[in-house]
């Protein structure tokens, strides 16, 4: 279902409740399903966000343009996510070693437990049962690809995901190289260069105003949030 003008929040979780948009035949499903969107897209970030979204299912629910930015506020959402790819992902990719396995993130888990106490609480099957679910995810978001073997792939990113990191990345208060060098790129598997190569295709929209002198970065917003 496209909603290119945007629901209200009450128009949206009854539509998933009855059906209209996500046509599972189990009640509970739906129910579940709303609260995990609500959760990831609608309690934490401005309105602009959901009706950018709204706005990418013109483009159809499996376009790049819908996926990339669905994926940018699913890492942005979620801390051992963005942690996960940032670090773990982006360093593989770095040494071109592309492999990646449902040990990677356990492993990883037990490197967080000072920074998310509740981790030491959770079961093996737990940890297993995230670990799996986060990594389907990722597959889903084609940032990796594979069924039983996962692999990275180089994720196509469109330019609305791209500026709506911008924004939010300024409204962070960050400026000039500051927002070349923010590790949030990294979702995106992307090198500074990769970066400003980006930022001067928005700048050709007329969407921002970019120039790039040596250490001096001028970066402003001209399209708006």
């Amino acid at each position: 279902m496209e909603v290119p003008q945007g629901l209200a929040l009450s128009d949206i979780r009854s539509a998933i409740l009855q059906g209209s948009i996500v046509p599972k035949p189990a009640y509970s499903t739906r129910e579940r399903i709303w609260s995990a969107i609500s959760h990831r897209y609608f309690s934490t970030y401005p309105s602009w966000v959901g009706y950018g979204l709204a706005q990418a299912t013109t483009q159809g629910m499996y376009s790049t343009h819908y996926l990339s930015l669905a994926y940018l506020y699913f890492t942005l959402g979620d801390r051992l996510v963005f942690d996960f790819v940032t670090e773990v992902i982006w360093q593989k990719w770095q040494h071109q070693s592309t492999a990646v396995h449902r040990g990677d993130l356990l492993a990883f888990l037990d490197t967080q437990w000072e920074e998310s106490p509740q981790i030491q609480k959770w079961h093996d099957s737990t940890r297993i049962r995230l670990a799996s679910t986060i990594l389907a995810a990722l597959r889903d978001f084609h940032l990796l690809k594979g069924v039983q073997k996962k692999y990275i792939q180089g994720v196509t990113i469109e330019a609305e995901p791209v500026y709506h990191l911008l924004c939010i990345l300024m409204a962070e208060g960050k400026r000039g190289r500051a927002l070349l060098e923010a590790p949030d790129w990294r979702l995106f598997l992307w090198s500074e260069a990769q970066v400003v190569h980006a930022l001067a295709n928005l700048a050709q929209q007329q969407w921002i105003r970019f120039e790039k002198g040596g250490r001096t970065v001028i970066i402003e917003l001209v399209r708006g949030s």
